[in-house]
């Protein structure tokens, strides 16, 4: 017998919304994806953000990542190779690690300031990851990622990213959006490295069974 589970189609859905957690605002992706995405504001229809990425710099070679609300340009990114990412924000440009705080090795916590606060990403133990005031345990702003279910009739339906803001964090909407996608690219690409290593270890292992016959266990 055959134990196979065969998938019919596939559908996108919103992921229902909490009314405990009091969002003024809930902020839907095209797909979480961060360096080429769009969101919309939740019962709205057209875009109010969106994100791509590009080729830039001297040789035309580095990416970088422009971040926009409708036809206005609230940031860019360019990454570099041997010295710090480039971030601008506001008419201003700086070193991205200048303006979102992150550990050497990484992604949380996260932190930036606007308005004379401090604003912390933490990861949280459901997947998603939360925003605090420095000077408050009370979450603000959360995202959770993408994630699918199987349905009794076989169909894989998709509950889309989503990034829900209490009015605390809605106030400062532009900025919380603009943390939350390069937290998101740069646990991503930590996540990548790790698994780049994990295999090159693995592959180093076998090698060296392969080298050494009669050393193992």
């Amino acid at each position: 017998m055959d134990s196979q589970l065969t998938l019919i189609g596939g559908d996108t859905e919103l992921a229902a919304p909490d009314p405990s957690f009091g969002a003024a605002t809930i902020l839907d992706f095209e797909r979480d994806v961060m360096i080429s995405t769009s969101a919309t504001v939740r019962g709205q229809s057209h875009t109010r953000y969106s994100v791509r990425t590009v080729r830039a710099g001297l040789v035309g070679m580095n990416p970088k990542t422009i971040i926009s609300e409708g036809e206005r340009v609230l940031a860019t990114v360019l990454r570099r190779d041997m010295v710090p990412d480039l971030l601008t924000l506001g008419g201003s440009s700086m070193s991205l690690g200048s303006w979102l705080k992150t550990p050497m090795f990484s992604s949380f916590p996260a932190s930036f300031k606007e308005g004379g606060e401090t604003y912390i990403w933490k990861e949280s133990l459901d997947d998603g990851i939360y925003l605090y005031r420095e000077s408050n345990t009370t979450v603000i702003a959360r995202f959770y990622p993408s994630y699918f279910e199987v349905t009794q009739d076989r169909r894989r339906i998709t509950y889309r990213a989503h990034l829900d803001l209490r009015p605390e964090a809605d106030f400062i909407r532009d900025r919380v959006f603009i943390s939350c996608v390069l937290i998101v690219q740069k646990t991503r690409k930590n996540a990548g490295a790790k698994e780049r290593d994990l295999v090159s270890a693995s592959q180093g292992l076998m090698f060296s069974s392969m080298a050494a016959p009669g050393t193992g266990f």
